[in-house]
């Protein structure tokens, strides 16, 4: 699966309060529908919020990162819907990656709808071990591609080459739990963490709507 072009920004904000970040999701949709078509450079966007209901991961791809800081800039002048809700909410953890698609792969389910998926990022010393942890990534697929419910992986590289972040689907939770039940599943996630510096930051996420809004399509 060859990779997208563009630059990926995917912010995941981790919220007190009950129903919290499924505010921040129609925030954000609102935003996405308003804001982004009209910015220049914009490709299409997502969000995701987790399974336990406490954090939203948001992920917008931009042509250039040009783009990208062009629009920060103009946003953070005049607010958005999304921005406005979130600096009155109260966030107890957040995490900013911005980089650029790797080559991933596809699973049996890859034209099944998208009902679950992880989205984990690893820090490391240098490029060259992200790199390598894509090979492991990339190996593991040579057998991934056999699991029932596994839709794709689709892998990123951050433009300081000090994160790795994958973000792997599939059609429902039951999916990944059989996935996750592989006994080659452990010998994978080992030799990848060979690689890094910290144990793994992983979200696991359902999709709370299909709001990929892609304005070059």
């Amino acid at each position: 699966m060859e990779p997208e072009s563009g630059i990926f920004v995917f912010d995941s904000i981790k919220v007190a309060g009950d129903g919290v970040a499924a505010s921040l999701a129609v925030a954000f949709k609102e935003t996405m529908g308003k804001e982004y078509r009209q910015a220049p450079g914009f490709l299409s966007a997502r969000f995701y919020l987790n399974v336990t209901g406490d954090t939203i991961v948001t992920r917008v791809r931009w042509d250039q990162e040009r783009d990208l800081k062009a629009y920060s800039t103009a946003s953070a002048a005049r607010g958005t819907a999304f921005s406005e809700l979130l600096a009155q909410t109260e966030i107890t953890d957040r995490a900013l990656f911005t980089g650029t698609q790797v080559r991933g792969f596809k699973g049996p389910a890859a034209d099944e709808k998208v009902g679950y998926c992880v989205v984990a990022t690893r820090r490391v010393r240098e490029r060259e071990d992200a790199h390598k942890i894509h090979e492991v990534l990339l190996k593991t697929g040579e057998w991934k591609h056999t699991i029932p419910g596994f839709v794709s992986s689709t892998p990123y590289v951050s433009l300081d080459g000090t994160e790795f972040l994958n973000n792997p689907q599939w059609v429902d939770e039951d999916a990944f739990h059989v996935y996750m039940n592989n006994p080659g599943i452990p010998g994978g996630l080992a030799s990848a963490q060979d690689h890094a510096v910290a144990e793994p930051c992983v979200i696991s996420c359902r999709i709370s709507s299909d709001v990929d809004i892609d304005v070059a399509a």
